[in-house]
């Protein structure tokens, strides 16, 4: 019995490249053969695959961390006003939106 994974483009395009090498060393194998030897590689040196995913390990990216506790710019609708926001001031006709209004008032 079969499934699927999906993989990133570049993932694939480097276990294609994986295949090739190995086919130059004479050993023919489907890629859901090398990616089941892969995996079996992992359980067996599991620590090796730890420190190849050490950043993912309690470690959470800073830009997540934006997002579920935004920074508060003191501003009721910074999505419309974000150039005098940053900028200071108005700047005419540099924000194409300036002439929507919010719904809130």
């Amino acid at each position: 019995m079969y499934t699927s994974i999906k993989l990133r483009i570049e993932a694939k395009k480097r276990l294609e490249e994986l295949q090739a090498r190995l086919r130059l060393r004479g050993v023919k194998a489907p890629l859901y053969e090398i990616l089941e030897k892969l995996i079996e590689l992992g359980v067996e040196q599991e620590d090796a695959l730890l420190s190849k995913l050490e950043h993912r390990v309690g470690e959470e990216y800073p830009m997540l961390k934006l997002l579920y506790k935004p920074l508060d710019w003191g501003v009721e609708d910074s999505s419309i006003r974000i150039d005098e926001v940053l900028y200071g001031g108005n700047h005419g006709s540099i924000h194409r939106h300036r002439n929507i209004r919010s719904g809130k008032k």
